[in-house]
């Protein structure tokens, strides 16, 4: 029984020990991606219309808010989607929904306050219509993985 139990520690200090694979929705982009910072300047060209339906949809169910933003932590840097459930002074609240995998200050489900202009690529999702409007970069990220 002690053998059994030494064998399943060592086995998960060797694991915890290796480094992890990447998922396979993490996208590495170079630096100063002209696609990618062409596609920011569209979602900020048309985010109006997207802080107008928060306005009016923030509380409806059918709907779901998005943004994608740059986080940091020291010199590392990702970009991922927070759930926004609102908007003031030219900020957005609402939790972080994605998995960092760069990052460890982060965790899904936490706070976040992003400013309107830090907002990269943005997402409303109208389930009762089964409509998604925004959502620039993603044809262009999948292309890249």
């Amino acid at each position: 029984m002690k053998y059994c139990f030494l064998v399943v520690v060592t086995a998960l200090m060797i694991s915890a020990c290796q480094e992890r694979a990447k998922p396979d929705n993490v996208t590495s982009l170079p630096a100063g991606d002209s696609t990618f910072l062409s596609l920011k300047d569209t979602a900020q060209a048309h985010l109006k219309m997207f802080i107008d339906s928060l306005a009016a949809h923030h509380a409806d169910t059918n709907y779901r808010f998005i943004i994608k933003s740059d986080f940091l932590d020291g010199e590392k840097h990702e970009h991922m989607w927070s759930t926004i459930i609102g908007y003031e002074d030219d900020k957005f609240s609402g939790q972080f929904s994605d998995s960092a995998y760069y990052l460890k200050n982060i965790h899904p489900g936490d706070p976040v306050r992003v400013s309107r202009k830090d907002v990269e690529d943005w997402a409303m999702f109208d389930y009762k219509r089964d409509i998604t409007i925004g959502n620039y970069s993603e044809k262009y990220l999948k292309s890249k993985m």
